[in-house]
């Protein structure tokens, strides 16, 4: 009887040290669960540090835009990113501004990289329509006025002078309000098919005026064929502004 006593009471104590080191395991586990979500609490990097830095890089490259009112809008950052505390939040920008880009945010140590979207807007003064315009306008002053354009909305140059666009075809539609671009526009035609026009022959000693036959169309700087109508040789011209054609040899 006195074995049985001894055996049962040694099992009881190994069954009070198994749940003891039970018990110490499952409290080392539950304070290691915790500390990560401690530490993300209070040293994740806040979206505002991110777009802080992302803002600093976009003003940076923004300086050489002249005479605009600019706007640097950042896109959205999760928050629920838990991302370690960044002593130096490197931004990288693709190499030319556009309306829409994609900044990449990254920290070397501890090492993170995420990439968020940036809007720009350079708000300048320029030419735009006046009043809804159909293609094939030839433009006045009256089609024409100014207005406030985001110069980053558009690949092509804004016109900041009527004088640019008056008396040129415009070759879309425009609604009113719209900017008024350099690949809209083209010179009006000024020497027509089958047009009789004067054609000066010119070389470094003379000058001869003689009259030609249009063979096609041609505006101003054009190179057209024409045709002489006596001898129905051809040659090359370019067309003038005031709608003669000139040729030099």
């Amino acid at each position: 009887m006195q074995y049985h006593r001894t055996k049962r009471k040694g099992k009881v104590q190994m069954v009070r040290q198994l749940m003891t080191g039970t018990a110490l395991l499952l409290g080392l586990a539950a304070t290691l669960v915790a500390e990560p979500d401690a530490v993300a609490a209070t040293e994740a990097e806040t979206p505002g540090s991110i777009r802080a830095a992302i803002e600093a890089a976009v003003s940076a490259r923004l300086v050489t835009v002249k005479d605009a009112a600019v706007e640097v809008a950042v896109g959205a950052i999760d928050t629920r990113l838990r991302l370690p505390t960044c002593q130096a939040i490197e931004v990288s920008l693709p190499p030319t501004n556009a309306a829409v880009m994609t900044a990449k945010v990254e920290c070397s140590a501890p090492s993170w990289t995420i990439y968020v979207p940036v809007r720009l807007h350079a708000w300048v003064d320029a030419v735009v329509a006046s009043t809804n315009l159909t293609p094939n306008t030839k433009l006045t002053a009256d089609h024409l006025t100014r207005g406030r354009v985001d110069m980053f909305a558009s690949s092509s140059p804004l016109l900041t002078e009527a004088s640019k666009a008056e008396g040129k075809i415009l070759r879309v539609g425009l609604l009113a309000g719209a900017p008024v671009l350099s690949p809209f526009l083209e010179l009006p035609i000024v020497v027509h098919r089958g047009q009789r026009v004067l054609l000066t022959l010119t070389d470094s000693d003379m000058i001869i005026r003689t009259t030609a036959l249009a063979l096609e169309d041609g505006r101003t700087g054009d190179s057209i064929t024409v045709e002489n109508p006596d001898s129905k040789k051809t040659m090359q011209a370019v067309v003038a502004g005031d709608g003669t054609v000139e040729m030099k040899f």
